[in-house]
């Protein structure tokens, strides 16, 4: 048995998956780091290849220390 590997979701990319995150929380870093995404709108995570994963992922942390800001 082979596993069908997924791709990434970003539109124009073909790559392997590397890492999924939540689309709610990914949405803003996504915005600005212009990508777009070719995936429907009832999807709640978004696959990412390493590449574009590198490039929203210091936005990622940014938001979440953010929310950690405002738990206490």
């Amino acid at each position: 048995m082979s596993a069908k590997k997924k791709l990434c979701d970003v539109e124009g990319c073909s790559s392997v998956t590397k890492k999924t995150v939540s689309r709610e929380k990914s949405g803003a870093a996504l915005k600005k780091a212009g990508l777009t995404l070719s995936i429907r709108d009832k999807v709640t995570k978004v696959h990412l290849c390493a590449d574009h994963y590198r490039k929203i992922k210091k936005q990622l942390k940014k938001d979440r220390e953010i929310e950690r800001l405002r738990w206490g």
